[in-house]
């Protein structure tokens, strides 16, 4: 058995483990965000505060909740100057129509994106905790300030040509979005009472985040998946299974057919000697053709069983490709009986 005979299944074994350890991985470390943040302090920003922080130890991991206000001059939007915030992105699309199936369909694509940030801290009751690198962050909800769509100005001749490319352009949308002064939003990280006062940093076990959901959604969101990465883990780890018992089976199978020929091979060679000295001898020139070898034109002197057809000698009989055919009715050989002439 050559490594072709083998390539499905151990393909199929390294795809198997690869999903299998991409999906555990996914699982294991949404679990452990998960208990991570289960286990981080929801606390207001209050005066109380500072003493609560340094009765942890100077530092821990929480979930704080205050005002979003900018440390310095904060940012304008460019389609409304008058609103400012801390947290600004410009993002362009493209708007396309494409063929997909003989169906139009409508899609977009990323242009460009612009972000700029300023420092700024979360204020309450006049303690802040302040958020030094915004661009650290992993996730911040913002509010859209303005959004404007270009349609395209596309000739006839452009209409002709995306139809026989199979995709137009619709037009340019673009989106300015902003963390506002003043918004109430929610803080996850490490908090740290340091010389400056008390920070929000980036944490090794739960995620950075500004956002202005509740830990309780934030928390739902973040089991969701859970369940399908672990049965998605599952069900690649048992075709990884099936495979390797299908390959094992294979091996099993080619040892045991190894086996048996080399049974029947020295079952043949024992019945060619007891021939011989049995004084018998038969020339070729003078076989009749009902006892000659279909393949070589020898004497037959194997019986291929179940087919019971006498129709081979014993060495074209070893040559049979595998699986092994009878040469007259293509039934499948399972193994060969030498016979014997009087």
């Amino acid at each position: 058995m050559v490594f072709r005979d083998y390539a499905c299944d151990v393909i199929g074994v390294g795809v198997s483990a690869g999903l299998t350890f991409t999906f555990y991985y996914l699982f294991k470390t949404g679990r452990e965000i998960v208990h991570h943040l289960k286990d981080a302090v929801e606390l207001d920003v209050e005066p109380g505060l500072i003493e609560a922080v340094r009765r942890s130890g100077g530092a821990l991991n929480a979930c704080v909740r205050g005002a979003v206000k900018a440390c310095e001059a904060p940012i304008h939007s460019l389609a409304r100057p008058e609103t400012c915030g801390v947290f600004w992105r410009h993002t362009i699309k493209e708007h396309l129509t494409s063929q997909v199936m003989g169906f139009w369909l409508n899609d977009s694509l990323p242009v460009s994106t612009s972000t700029n940030s300023v420092p700024f801290m979360l204020m309450r009751k006049g303690v802040g905790v302040q958020i030094t690198d915004p661009g650290m962050l992993e996730a911040v909800d913002m509010t859209i300030v303005s959004e404007k769509f270009d349609a395209a100005n596309t000739s006839f001749l452009d209409h002709v040509w995306g139809w026989m490319k199979g995709v137009r352009t619709t037009g340019t949308q673009h989106t300015e979005e902003m963390l506002l002064e003043g918004t109430s939003v929610l803080g996850i990280g490490r908090l740290v009472l340091g010389a400056e006062g008390l920070c929000l940093d980036p944490s090794d076990t739960v995620p950075y985040m500004i956002t202005t959901r509740t830990k309780k959604s934030l928390l739902e969101d973040l089991q969701a998946p859970l369940p399908y990465f672990r049965v998605l883990g599952v069900v690649t780890a048992l075709g990884g299974a099936y495979c390797i018992l299908r390959m094992a089976g294979q091996l099993v199978e080619a040892w045991r057919q190894r086996r048996r020929r080399r049974r029947e091979l020295r079952l043949l060679e024992e019945a060619r000697a007891r021939q011989g000295g049995s004084g018998m001898t038969i020339g070729e020139t003078d076989l009749p053709e009902s006892l000659m070898c279909v393949v070589c034109c020898g004497l037959r002197d194997v019986l291929l069983l179940p087919c019971r057809h006498m129709c081979v000698c014993g060495a074209c009989a070893f040559r049979l490709p595998e699986p092994r055919a009878c040469p007259v009715c293509r039934t499948e050989v399972e193994s060969v009986q030498p016979v014997f002439y009087s």
